[in-house]
């Protein structure tokens, strides 16, 4: 079955991406493991002044076809202007059905002729709500228009959690599949190791919808019990306003010493890190299904959230981890404690976890499942191919 997989997607297994390019590459390697001729399509920045034109490498089974866009468009313009590109790549291809991630990409996807089926992996309208600065509400705003055409348009949706399903279901006649996002073999691959003691780690970007403010507050509550505690960060170095004021409080609460941080790790790096640290830390105030959890558990090791979005499907309250309130420093910090001071529960915690993730979210299992689904949507719509 030849598909098409328009989405993000990293050069290579190892690139330092999360979120849907992580789940670009992985779903890929599920689908062709399953027997299938993968076409993806994704589009990047060229450089300012060049015109718009798509590069076309790899050898079936595995097939990426890389729309450039001039550099020159701001970031929401681009992403406007990819939708009308993105079908053009669609249609030189012709697939048989179409797996779209991301609004610009479903929005393609659902316009090109082809059977599609289009994967909620964000809640536009939820993280618009989650940013107070203009920059961030003002790049979301054209996403959560595109998000609004593309459910309005979609005839199949796949919600990757029972969080993502409620959001949208009322918000459209698509039929709804329900398929977890697949996650990297190099998590499930990572040599056991005891843990670093006292250690946590924190994976994500430093901003208003991650709220590591809230870790540091934790994390000082933390220190009282536990003084050598250490939270190591992953992700791309503090920069702009609020990475200055991230700093601020790392001072205020006298937390140099316990705040460790690592920049943007690649894919094994970032597998050694969890195996590393004693247990993964999320403080967000907005997520709809947050990998680096399934990673964490993958790799053996228990996590601490807040309970968002689709965060408490995921963490087997007491017997994987911890889900607290969001925005509680004090209920975060206690559950964080207990992990740290019984590495021995921990320990079973973390086991707990690798089971939960071998059964849901290993990229063979995953692409078997949508495979699946789209030979259902090719043979529902079979005149859909007539473009």
């Amino acid at each position: 079955m030849r598909i098409a997989l328009l989405s993000h997607y990293p050069d290579d297994e190892t690139a330092p991406a999360g979120g849907v390019w992580a789940v670009g590459r992985n779903l890929a390697a599920g689908l062709v493991a399953a027997g299938a001729q993968v076409y993806v399509v994704r589009y990047v920045a060229s450089s300012a002044g060049s015109e718009a034109r798509t590069v076309v490498t790899g050898q079936p089974p595995l097939v990426v076809h890389t729309v450039l866009l001039p550099r020159r468009r701001s970031q929401p313009l681009r992403r406007a202007a990819a939708v009308p590109a993105l079908i053009q790549a669609v249609k030189m291809i012709h697939p048989d059905a179409i797996s779209a991630h991301e609004s610009e990409y479903g929005l393609a996807a659902v316009r090109s002729g082809f059977p599609a089926a289009v994967t909620i992996h964000g809640i536009p309208r939820q993280e618009f709500r989650a940013f107070q600065r203009w920059r961030n509400r003002l790049d979301l705003a054209l996403t959560v228009g595109q998000d609004w055409l593309m459910v309005r348009e979609a005839r199949h949706i796949v919600a990757i959690n029972n969080y993502a399903l409620r959001q949208y279901q009322e918000r459209t006649r698509a039929r709804f599949y329900r398929i977890n996002v697949p996650i990297g073999e190099v998590f499930f691959q990572v040599v056991e190791r005891l843990p670093d003691p006292h250690t946590l780690l924190l994976v994500g970007g430093m901003n208003e919808r991650k709220d590591p403010l809230l870790m540091l507050q934790a994390l000082a509550l933390v220190r009282q019990r536990v003084p050598g505690v250490v939270l190591r960060i992953a992700g791309r170095p503090l920069s702009g306003p609020f990475g200055a004021l991230v700093q601020q409080v790392i001072d205020e609460l006298d937390l140099a010493a316990n705040v460790q941080f690592l920049g943007s790790l690649d894919q094994p790096q970032l597998a050694h890190a969890y195996a590393a640290a004693a247990v993964t830390v999320l403080s967000s105030r907005q997520e709809t299904s947050p990998a680096v959890l399934m990673e964490a558990m993958a790799a053996r090791r228990p996590v601490v959230a807040t309970d968002v979005g689709g965060v408490a499907e995921i963490v087997a309250d007491g017997k994987s981890g911890y889900v607290t309130p969001p925005g509680d420093a004090a209920a975060l910090a206690e559950r964080v404690q207990r992990v740290l001071l019984d590495p021995t529960a921990a320990a079973a915690m973390g086991a707990i976890g690798r089971e939960i993730a071998e059964a849901s979210y290993r990229r063979e299992l995953v692409g078997r499942q949508y495979l699946a689904m789209l030979r259902y949507i090719d043979q529902l719509e079979p005149h859909s191919h007539l473009v």
